[in-house]
């Protein structure tokens, strides 16, 4: 779902699911306050999964709601925004996400499911009274039964956080959200407590009191009915990841994702998916990515603190080194957006011509089209493709990528690039981070990568 807020929401727009559980540290994480465990949408285990669509009907959404979001035009048209006066707007593009995460909020806590976008700072649910609000299914948050429920003036110092907050005529602070698919959110900006429960025996609930959050009262647009609003883990200061931080220790987070069954294999092989899809993806709060084999790199800033942007040097496919040319001139280095919520990995066009010349060059199968339309690249071979090392080169840290970072199976003889080419802001998409334990530390302001089998943690 998020894919790129305020100037662009670069959804990671992670979707996650309901498991949270308390963790003890390991060999990968120093310092980890808590996890959460987090379920594909395509999983039999999410909510959102349709049994009556087929293996590739999955595949070929999936890969839909990534070229949807990767082809918007980052908001700059400002295309589909809606005049409400006073309440200030912030252009944002809004797609469908890959993950959700079930958090409680009040006293006595309510269920909200979010879709969680590291694109965006805010985290907001539907409240009552709705004016105009999308169908959900579970009950909407009442904040009239919350003990600790607060709405915010307009001369607060929350407010003057958000850049999109704005005084109502009742001197509440308001906020209004306009994505670029005409989705939107609006309400009160408010302080609750937030609680992270554990589903471990003789372990805690985590209780983040006077949590900043938005009241939408009025909301719509391209909503399952599942999720009730969005969890913002941006790098800003009322993202819920910065607010975590105060209780956890430190303000970073990170994920493993399991490689997605629906693109890594065969349509005939059930039973190995149905095993696949029960595995889950696992996010933490607090502490950092330790252990050998870990790389790091900055993640810049450009005139916002909320969008994770990265340096790509280059890439290569194995000893072939491919130099992205950039101008001198260029002052922001940030070209790529690190984005869970976005399947496949988007390049600069000649970058990406060279990448694509450099896999013909290496791999000596027939070439097919993608059955989806959406793929330039695609080999027809029913085994698994014997790809070579592609390494992502970014400012201090080379990313070496398998077979099952590089490449996505669309149909059950189909297997196809998972990059494609862009004239805007690149997008590291979840197909390449698989399979690896992806760290955000907002104090270090380093992105990291170690390389995990993400299926046995």
């Amino acid at each position: 779902m998020g894919a790129i807020h305020s100037l662009f929401t670069i959804a990671f727009a992670i979707i996650f699911l309901p498991f949270l559980s308390l963790t003890e540290d390991d060999d990968h994480h120093h310092g980890i306050g808590f996890s959460l465990e987090l379920i594909h949408r395509d999983s039999p285990s999410s909510p959102l999964y349709n049994p009556a669509e087929s293996h590739w009907q999955r595949v070929s959404n999936a890969l839909q709601r990534s070229h949807h979001r990767v082809t918007n035009d980052f908001g700059r048209k400002g295309s589909g925004l809606r005049a409400s006066s006073p309440i200030a707007e912030a252009r944002l593009i809004y797609v469908a996400g890959e993950y959700l995460v079930n958090i409680s909020i009040g006293i006595p806590p309510k269920t909200l499911i979010g879709i969680v976008d590291t694109g965006s700072d805010l985290t907001w649910t539907q409240c009552k009274p709705c004016k105009d609000c999308f169908k959900q299914k579970i009950p909407i948050f009442d904040p009239n039964s919350s003990s600790t429920y607060e709405p915010l003036s307009c001369l607060s110092k929350q407010c003057h956080l958000l850049i999109e907050g704005t005084c109502s005529n009742d001197k509440f602070c308001y906020y209004n959200y306009t994505y670029g698919d005409n989705s939107y959110t609006s309400g009160n900006l408010s302080v609750d407590t937030v609680t992270l429960a554990s589903r471990t025996a003789g372990k805690a609930a985590v209780s983040i009191p006077n949590t900043i959050f938005g009241c939408g009262h009025d909301n719509g647009g391209i909503f399952s009915g599942t999720e009730t609003g969005i969890v913002g883990l941006g790098s800003g200061a009322v993202s819920l990841i910065s607010q975590i931080g105060n209780v956890v220790g430190r303000k970073s987070f990170s994920y493993c994702l399991v490689p997605s069954y629906e693109l890594q294999f065969h349509s005939n092989l059930h039973s190995k998916q149905s095993s696949q899809s029960e595995i889950p993806s696992k996010m933490y709060f607090g502490g950092k990515v330790s252990g050998r084999d870990v790389v790091s790199t900055p993640f810049l800033s450009n005139g916002s603190q909320t969008y994770y942007y990265l340096e790509l040097q280059g890439i290569s496919v194995g000893d072939d080194y491919l130099k992205l040319q950039v101008s001198s001139r260029q002052s922001f280095k940030g070209n790529m957006i690190i984005d869970s919520g976005t399947t496949i990995t988007t390049l600069p066009t000649k970058l990406y011509q060279s990448f694509e010349t450099a896999i013909r060059k290496a791999i000596h199968l027939e070439v097919t089209k993608d059955p989806t339309g959406i793929l330039r690249l695609c080999y027809k071979t029913k085994p698994e493709i014997d790809a070579p090392i592609v390494t992502v080169h970014f400012r201090g840290a080379d990313v070496k990528l398998k077979s099952v970072n590089t490449f996505v199976r669309v149909r059950e003889d189909v297997v196809c690039l998972a990059f494609s080419p862009t004239n805007d802001v690149g997008i590291y998409g979840n197909v390449a981070q698989m399979n690896f334990l992806v760290g955000f530390d907002l104090q270090e302001r380093t992105l990291s990568f170690k390389a995990t089998n993400c299926g046995t943690g």
